[in-house]
């Protein structure tokens, strides 16, 4: 089950600089979300526009059409709090990726930087 299968928002295309964020938005303080890393994983979500830009998708969707590519037993809960994105999410399911597509999806290089930042106060 993927957790936070949007990246908290990122794969939704929508975030190009933490400029964009509230100044109390936790993703400012997100290893992903921060200096190089920001500007390394924008690449992933250059991609990911392509691909929606083909399908005249929305990036959201294909992020959450190629998961639930990779088999049946995948189940992503993407969090939302609007009703219209929570239609945007379901639609993912009716979008087909074509096999190149897919393969160009998922040659994409790993996220950089950490998940979350330091937990290790919370596994003590």
């Amino acid at each position: 089950m993927p957790y936070s299968p949007l990246g908290r928002g990122f794969l939704t295309g929508t975030i190009r600089s933490l400029d964009e964020l509230d100044a109390s938005d936790f993703r400012r303080s997100n290893p992903r979300f921060e200096g190089e890393n920001l500007a390394a994983n924008i690449r992933i979500v250059e991609q990911v526009d392509a691909v929606a830009a083909e399908l005249d998708a929305t990036p959201a969707q294909v992020a959450l059409a190629w998961l639930l590519a990779q088999g049946d037993d995948i189940a992503p809960i993407p969090g939302t709090k609007r009703v219209s994105r929570v239609e945007e999410n379901v639609a993912a399911g009716d979008l087909t990726l074509t096999e190149a597509q897919l393969a160009t999806l998922g040659a994409l290089d790993a996220p950089v930087g950490d998940r979350y930042a330091d937990m290790s106060p919370v596994n003590r």
